[in-house]
């Protein structure tokens, strides 16, 4: 078979999931996965014929693209911000709009200042990890209260040689550490339960729910609890940014008013909606 046809397959196949050019972004995904070949590469040999053992491969990987299984879960690794990461049904695959959010980060403070970090719901340790990356002289921590999620990002930090200290912790335990920090950034569940019946069937069958729903009677507590410890725990005119759901940003600026946190600053993610805040401690 030559990998034009196997293309050819995977179009058709996918056609009612997937528009064509993502259906051809998932074929180049497993061509460089199997084959080592960049997008240009695998144009360039479309007419080459491939063994039938690699031919099956595709096709099993087809079948469970067909099954909504993300095309990230396949080939078990994704890209952020610079940083290649393993991911898995464990751990939330960090979308674009976290990749903004370090962004924000990074460009407020420079690598010649030497901070104490926070990222609080880690997952993967793709936001802790992006940092440590661009940042090496910060000193940087992160929290999960899920053990097999923190074991996919200490596998991260060892392949990318980055050193993040990962913490198994309950933000809503009672005995928080009582360490300071100058800056705590989170990108915690806030999706509220409501919407999982218009959610995408990749993310509902596949993605670790309790990564990103939130009870529709009390969808702000993580932010409730997150902005409670940092007002305590950043250090004078520390600063604390949060990713949220865009219809309830104007009430998370709410919460961080009432707090106590000033200079308070909305930003908008590359689709225009309400995603990002920032909040300095007085």
């Amino acid at each position: 078979m030559k990998l034009v046809e196997l293309r050819t397959i995977f179009e058709h196949e996918l056609h009612s999931m997937y528009d064509v050019d993502e259906v051809r972004q998932h074929f180049a995904a497993l061509c460089n996965l199997y084959f080592k070949y960049s997008s240009v590469e695998v144009v360039l040999r479309l007419q080459e014929t491939i063994l039938e053992v690699d031919s099956n491969r595709f096709i099993n990987d087809l079948k469970r693209l067909k099954k909504n299984v993300p095309i990230q879960y396949i080939i078990g690794k994704t890209d952020f911000a610079g940083i290649q990461l393993n991911v898995n049904h464990k751990v939330l695959i960090p979308r674009p709009e976290t990749e903004e959010l370090v962004h924000w980060i990074l460009t407020t403070f420079t690598n010649n200042e030497s901070l104490q970090v926070l990222d609080i719901c880690t997952g993967s340790g793709c936001i802790a990890l992006a940092l440590k990356k661009a940042r090496p002289n910060w000193c940087i921590s992160a929290w999960d209260i899920d053990e097999d999620a923190l074991v996919v990002a200490q596998q991260n930090a060892n392949d990318n040689k980055l050193l993040v200290n990962f913490y198994q912790q309950d933000v809503f335990s009672k005995n928080l550490p009582k360490n300071t920090w100058d800056i705590i950034v989170s990108n915690p569940p806030y999706v509220p339960e409501a919407l999982k019946k218009t959610t995408q069937p990749h993310v509902i069958e596949h993605e670790p729910l309790h990564a990103i729903f939130v009870p529709d009677e009390n969808p702000l507590y993580f932010y409730e609890c997150i902005s409670q410890y940092a007002i305590r725990q950043l250090t004078q005119q520390g600063n604390l940014f949060f990713e949220g759901h865009a219809p309830f940003m104007d009430s998370v600026k709410n919460i961080l008013q009432h707090k106590g946190f000033s200079d308070i600053v909305l930003r908008n993610d590359f689709r225009a909606n309400s995603r990002f805040i920032h909040a300095c401690k007085p």
